[in-house]
């Protein structure tokens, strides 16, 4: 049998193995995730394999083995419906490293390249779905946790009283999204940062920033353009500009103040604090600060980082997930605000 400092000797060399964009394991993994995917890019899982290959150092997983729950003999149903490109991958090897049994089910890009570093870890005691199959899993499992909007939770909930043996634990947790806010004292670099941590990933992931509040008078002048520039480094996904055209013909009828990129990669619109589809950036104008933090305490539990200038930062609420632009989609390993795998952590205790 395994021990868990051999387990850990794998996955560090697994992970020196895929920080190798022509590895041929990862090379193939991206392949099959862009083909299976209507907005993930080439560029875009480059990144997010390059940044959680690197993220998991030694010491990192070190310090993520120590916080690791016993192992409880509990069978594990995950339905995470986050879209970023490595959804799913903490919980994995929380479970992996644990010595715990589960199902995840993901979406097709992170099932995909999720399940290849599963492979190539020879991990055999989690199994990986793209459908929660929630009829035949829940009778199987004893922890249940679903990331998702109140659409798959009310699924759940009706799911959960149809089966005759449903999970002893369960935990639902909301999809979540970012928010940045602005005092127009932002640098060049800051805003490029920004337009990262809204485009990136098409704006699908529960990092991705939604919502930017702005003091009213600011104009988005520079915000557009750094938005375009970003676009220049990574390319909008060809789905992209028709997800976005009913939108943007939408704000047009309504006359509604909007703003979008040449071939419609990406669209910023000024409104109220509402969550918009994924690469439209909804533009909130505020005139006293104290009306974003009120704003920001009464969302804690939806909003997954805030997202400003340092300074400005300091001047919010001491909210988790607070970080400078173009860090929303660089979390640490492990992310300190990955709320599944702190709910399986405390659930598998």
């Amino acid at each position: 049998m395994e021990t868990p400092a051999g387990r850990m000797q794998r996955l560090l060399e697994v992970t020196r193995r895929w920080r190798e964009p022509s590895w041929p394991e990862r090379q193939e993994a991206v392949t099959r995730a862009l083909a299976a995917s209507d907005f993930l890019t080439e560029e875009a899982a480059a990144f997010a394999l390059n940044q959680q290959m690197h993220a998991l150092t030694e010491s990192a997983l070190c310090r993520f083995v120590e916080s690791l729950p016993p192992p409880s003999g509990r069978t594990v149903l995950l339905w995470q419906t986050d879209r970023a490109p490595l959804a799913g991958w903490q919980e994995a090897l929380l479970l992996w490293l644990s010595g715990h049994r589960g199902t995840l089910a993901l979406a097709e890009s992170a099932a995909t390249l999720v399940g290849a570093l599963l492979e190539a870890l020879a991990v055999d005691t989690i199994r990986l779905d793209t459908e929660p199959q929630l009829e035949t899993r829940l009778e199987e499992a004893d922890v249940l946790v679903v990331v998702g909007d109140e659409a798959v939770q009310q699924e759940v909930q009706e799911a959960l009283l149809r089966v005759r043996r449903p999970p002893e634990r369960v935990r639902l947790l909301p999809m979540r999204y970012g928010a940045a806010v602005l005092d127009g004292r932002e640098t060049p670099d800051e805003l490029e940062g920004l337009a990262e941590d809204a485009l990136l990933f098409e704006g699908f992931g529960v990092r991705s920033v939604r919502l930017l509040w702005a003091p009213e008078s600011l104009k988005p002048d520079a915000l557009l353009e750094a938005l375009s520039h970003f676009r220049g480094v990574f390319p909008a996904h060809p789905a992209t500009p028709g997800r976005l055209k009913m939108p943007q013909a939408w704000l047009k009828a309504a006359g509604i103040p909007h703003a979008y990129g040449e071939g419609l990669e990406f669209l910023v619109s000024r409104g109220a604090p509402e969550v918009q589809t994924p690469g439209h950036l909804r533009w909130v104008p505020y005139r006293d600060p104290a009306e974003v933090a009120e704003w920001l305490q009464a969302h804690v539990a939806e909003v997954s980082v805030v997202v400003a200038r340092p300074a400005l930062l300091r001047q919010l609420p001491q909210l988790p997930g607070r970080t400078a632009p173009g860090h929303a989609h660089r979390p640490p390993f492990p992310d300190p605000f990955g709320t599944a795998v702190e709910a399986l952590r405390e659930l598998l205790a």
